[in-house]
């Protein structure tokens, strides 16, 4: 259950972000190429919560910034998001028959259409940080997307999704198997900050907060695809196993708070944020609740 003053906010901002994802949708105009817009469309609309432009933003208020001043960055974080759900979903991957209530994009319009819709998207990303970040910042930021899509971030995470087998093999194996959730969260949470002119310090913090709540986030999925029998897919769950994921997942949470709460005491997004960790954390001891009965 989230708070009424974050429902409230993600209220208030849903259809500013809907717009300039709208506005910024990538589109051919070549001949033939309408089926790939239609797919790009049917991908981004209609979305979930818009929970990455939403935190995104939350970081550039925590400097001070604005929705004007970071939203194309914002739009960057939902098309990375989206474009990396499109590769989950593919039968080579997680194989997966649904998305947001919905047929997975290949599914509705085939596989090599999917795949040219996830590189439109994440190509479209690239062009919004840049874009978006200015002069000064465009290259320090691009540089932080780069590393959170590679082989240390999304990329590599799917890779470690894939590999891993159901056993335990300590923490190192739990952050490999948890990279796709966690690269995106941490780049998520500095992005619009440092489009505004963020210090050293207040990115390490965001950043570090990203981090925590991307593995609790992925430790909530999880429980969710335990719930729901999606067989015997590598999990968190599996390493830890319920009760310890919980603990694992309050103490994240705590940390990314009271980090938060140290670099940004006074400012009303820090609560906000703290609201929406404690809104993951809340889930995840629903589900764990949920098995026991």
């Amino acid at each position: 259950m989230i708070s009424e003053q974050l429902t409230n906010f993600m209220t208030e901002y849903r259809v500013s972000i809907d717009e300039a994802l709208q506005k910024h949708l990538p589109v051919s105009y070549q001949q033939g190429a309408e089926r790939l817009n239609d797919a790009i469309a049917y991908a981004v609309f209609p979305g979930g919560k818009r929970v990455r432009p939403l935190l995104s933003l939350l970081g550039a208020m925590n400097v001070s910034g604005s929705w004007q001043q970071m939203k194309e960055v914002a739009c960057a974080m939902e098309f990375l998001h989206t474009s990396s759900l499109i590769l989950d979903d593919l039968p080579a991957m997680d194989n997966a028959k649904l998305r947001r209530g919905q047929k997975s994009l290949h599914l509705a319009y085939g596989e090599s259409v999917a795949l040219l819709a996830a590189l439109a998207l994440l190509n479209k990303s690239y062009e919004l940080i840049a874009n978006g970040a200015g002069a000064s910042g465009a290259q320090r930021l691009i540089g932080e997307a780069a590393v959170c899509i590679g082989v240390t971030g999304m990329i590599g995470g799917q890779a470690a999704d894939l590999g891993l087998a159901c056993m335990s093999d300590g923490r190192h194996r739990i952050e490999s198997q948890s990279l796709k959730t966690t690269a995106l969260m941490r780049l998520t949470m500095i992005s619009g900050a440092m489009v505004c002119n963020a210090s050293e310090e207040q990115v390490a913090a965001l950043a570090r907060y990203g981090e925590n709540l991307g593995i609790a986030y992925q430790i909530r999925d999880d429980l969710l695809d335990a719930e729901e029998d999606y067989g015997s897919r590598s999990s968190l769950i599996c390493q830890l196993g319920e009760e310890d994921a919980h603990r694992m997942a309050m103490q994240l949470i705590e940390e990314g708070k009271q980090q938060i709460a140290a670099m940004f005491p006074t400012s009303e997004a820090t609560a906000l944020l703290g609201d929406f960790a404690d809104g993951i954390l809340n889930k995840v001891e629903y589900l764990v609740l949920s098995t026991r009965a």
